[in-house]
Formats: structure tokens, C-alpha cells, sequence
């Protein structure tokens, strides 16, 4: 009993992240000038709804039989592949992506929050079904952290060369 609430736990907090998650891209997909960082913030939005469906299904039906929903895995992120900010447009006026630069910093933290949650729950859970989804969460966020923190250093490298920082 107290495990099966530890893991009602667990997915309750779990559930909380990707609405805290989907609401933060969702803000800033909306903040955006840049059309392509638009869409890499939609995309993750829509991550994070497929992930807090997921949770959700397992959590009620951990709820109704006290057993753990079969995972069959998640599909790939839609969030990941090319650079996301157009580097001519940022190279022609820097200045413009300050709030880019930040909401990536943040997201970047949001997202290594999650890799860690995950990974703990996974250790922590004896259940197979409920150690892959938690493994799989995991590895859909570090496809997550590798895109942003790309960006991230990207758009850095950016400002630093603006402000005399570049260390050459």
C-alpha cells in the first residue's frame, strides 16, 4: 500500500511537471519574434500534452486496478533536429533575442528537473511496466535538453561576440 501511494505520488508530481512545462512553452511560443523558435516552442508544448496524457492514463488506471498500465513506448520528439534560431537573422540583430536567450536558460532547467524526476522514479519503482515509461520519459527529455541547451550556447556565443566577451 504505501508504495502503490508513493507512485500515486510520484505521478502526481510527475503530471504537475509537464503541465508547469506545457504552459512555460506555451508562453513563450506566443513571445517569440522568431518564427522558428515559434515553432521548436509549439513543438515542445505538444511534447509535454503527450507526456501528461500518458501520466495521466497510468495514473487512473494505477488508481482503478492497482497495477501499472503496459508501456509501449513514445514516438520521437518533434522537437528535435536542425538549429532552431536562423543564424543570419540573429547575427543582424542580437539584441532581439534576449528574451529567447533567457526563456532557453530556463527551459534548458526545466527540462534537466524532469531528466532527474524520471530518472529517480525509475530507480525507485520495482514495476517493469512503470521503470520503461519512466526510462522513456527520460529519454525523450535529454533529446529535449541536447536541442535547447544547442540553442542556448548558440545564442550565448552570439552575445558574447556582440559585448566584446568572445575570448579570442
Amino acid at each position: 500500500m504505501a508504495e502503490h501511494d508513493a507512485a500515486l505520488a510520484a505521478l502526481q508530481m510527475a503530471i504537475q511537471t509537464e503541465i508547469d512545462g506545457h504552459s512555460f512553452y506555451e508562453r513563450f511560443a506566443e513571445q517569440t519574434e522568431d518564427p522558428d523558435a515559434r515553432v521548436m516552442f509549439e513543438q515542445l508544448a505538444q511534447d509535454e500534452v503527450m507526456h501528461l496524457e500518458l501520466l495521466r492514463n497510468v495514473k487512473a488506471m494505477l488508481e482503478e486496478s492497482g497495477e501499472w498500465a503496459e508501456h509501449k513506448g513514445l514516438p520521437a520528439s518533434q522537437a528535435e533536429g536542425a538549429p532552431i534560431f536562423s543564424r543570419e537573422r540573429v547575427e543582424q540583430n542580437v539584441v532581439a533575442y534576449t528574451s529567447d536567450l533567457s526563456a532557453l536558460r530556463v527551459a534548458y532547467l526545466i527540462e534537466k528537473d524532469a531528466v532527474d524526476f524520471y530518472r529517480r522514479a525509475a530507480q525507485e519503482i520495482d514495476d517493469p511496466n512503470g521503470k520503461k515509461m519512466y526510462l522513456d520519459l527520460v529519454r525523450m527529455e535529454e533529446g529535449h535538453l541536447t536541442l535547447l541547451q544547442g540553442e542556448y550556447d548558440f545564442l550565448r556565443g552570439q552575445f558574447q561576440m556582440a559585448m566584446g566577451f568572445a575570448p579570442f
